[in-house]
């Protein structure tokens, strides 16, 4: 589903995404930093390949592996399970809402998104597209989350909500994840 909609939105996404290469210029960012947050057809379908080829890969819950009998008799092995709940924290490029999010739906965890703000429409909109695509999937309301504020505490907060997040994962620069 998701890659369907991004193919079937992709006018919409470009559009959200135009907004935030319009405010990059405007504050005069750094033409190599305003290329990481352009999306155009070309990135589009590669989004959509890197999905399809996540979709493609052997479902990663319930795996058994490393068995051995103990000289008991007791069997014992690994069994690989979802984490929970990702808390995902990352910069500016929009891919990887959708990168993260199909990951972690791929290893059967829920997914908090929190991206950064010189993509903040181009990630609002690929959240909902996720979201809305894995609903008619099946996948319960609320698996795939977006932080829509750009206020640099919430980062404080989601990192202090140990209770209803499992792990979290900065994902950008070496300072960015310090």
């Amino acid at each position: 589903n998701i890659a369907g909609d991004l193919l079937s939105k992709k006018k919409e996404i470009l559009a959200a995404n135009k907004k935030d290469i319009q405010a990059a210029e405007a504050s005069g960012m750094n033409p190599a930093v305003q290329d990481r947050l352009l999306l155009n057809n070309d990135r589009l379908e590669g989004i959509v390949r890197d999905v399809l080829n996540i979709v493609m890969l052997p479902d990663p819950v319930g795996e058994v592996f490393d068995m051995r009998t103990m000289p008991n008799g007791l069997i014992i092995g690994r069994r690989r399970v979802p984490l929970g709940v990702i808390g995902a924290m990352y910069e500016s490029r929009p891919n990887v809402t959708i990168d993260i999010s199909v990951l972690c739906l791929k290893a059967g965890n829920a997914v908090i998104l929190r991206g950064g703000k010189e993509a903040f429409h181009s990630n609002l909109a690929l959240a909902a597209l996720v979201q809305e695509a894995v609903y008619r999937a099946g996948v319960p309301e609320g698996a795939v989350q977006f932080v829509d504020n750009t206020d640099r505490s919430l980062v404080g907060e989601m990192l202090k909500m140990n209770e209803y997040i499992d792990l979290m994962v900065p994902r950008g620069s070496d300072n960015f994840v310090r």
